[in-house]
């Protein structure tokens, strides 16, 4: 049940939805009560699978809404003209700031000790 398509989860969600069905009346024909049919194995196994179909088609219309919103977005960026910003030429480039010469440590001689 990997799939990212909204019509396969769709298909799976309702061919979930029919087996469960199918399920409850063969439950409900043997008389089963509703603590029992609801502590069913393949009934708990069912309904979970639904339920991450659903949390999986929650997702996608996120991201299907989210890619709308983002496709919106840029055609309004697109749409509204550009402002002019004023570029750097490379003829008149800014220059460096003036580095202050370093001062050189005057080394201490020392007297040769004889």
């Amino acid at each position: 049940m990997a799939s990212e398509s909204k019509e396969t989860r769709l298909k799976q969600k309702a061919t979930l939805e029919a087996k469960l069905q199918k399920r409850l009346t063969l439950l409900a024909e043997e008389g089963l009560d509703e603590k029992k049919v609801t502590r069913d194995v393949l009934v708990k196994q069912l309904k979970a699978k639904l339920k991450k179909t659903a949390v999986r088609l929650r997702a996608i219309a996120a991201n299907v809404k989210r890619t709308a919103d983002l496709a919106a977005m840029k055609a309004e960026r697109l749409a509204k003209p550009k402002e002019e910003a004023p570029k750097a030429t490379k003829a008149a480039p800014e220059p460096p700031p003036e580095a202050k010469p370093k001062k050189k440590k005057k080394k201490e001689e020392e007297t040769p000790k004889a």
